[in-house]
């Protein structure tokens, strides 16, 4: 089993059309664009702090277990991120595209194949999902990967869903 802080670091998942791999220092300019652009920080909790912002430019990258970026499986171009946590100490999942890559099922592909990697490799019985309630599209792919909403909560000043669903498969089916 590959658990957070274990050797089995780092993991790379391809898809047809994707690599999800750990970041690299070559993907700090577009990972800063990513968690600084406005569209995207509409649904990240809104502007990003001067002290985030700094750890994003100075950080080491690909040293963190659960941290991927999403890319072109062809170019190797970023196109987005997805993360896996215990940062709420459950399994958390978290994604987020560049906004000229949204609408082309990525997130969709990255998701339902980190899932699959995570049912055979993690222990854990439950996964969540924290997303804007107003955010239609997040709220739509979660439900289609089998995520319900467990309870709604306040954070950084916007109504949010928490969703779960099992992690294991055959408890939990995508939907169409």
């Amino acid at each position: 089993m590959a658990r957070e802080g274990t050797s089995e670091w780092p993991v790379v998942v391809e898809t047809d059309r994707l690599r999800i791999r750990p970041p690299a220092e070559r993907d700090r300019e577009t990972n800063i664009r990513l968690h600084t652009d406005p569209h995207t920080r509409l649904y990240m909790g809104g502007a990003l702090e001067h002290a985030s912002l700094q750890a994003l430019k100075l950080s080491p990258l690909g040293l963190t277990w659960g941290q991927w970026i999403i890319c072109d499986k062809q170019s190797d171009e970023m196109l987005g991120s997805l993360t896996l946590s215990y940062d709420r100490g459950e399994l958390e999942l978290s994604y987020a595209l560049l906004s000229e890559n949204e609408g082309r099922g990525y997130a969709a592909e990255a998701c339902q194949h980190m899932l699959a990697w995570a049912a055979r490799e993690l222990e854990d019985e439950r996964i969540i999902a924290i997303t804007q309630s107003h955010n239609k599209r997040s709220v739509h792919l979660l439900k289609r990967l089998g995520f319900e909403v467990r309870k709604g909560l306040e954070e950084f000043g916007k109504q949010q869903f928490l969703m779960e669903r099992p992690l294991q498969p055959s408890a939990a089916q995508p939907r169409e």
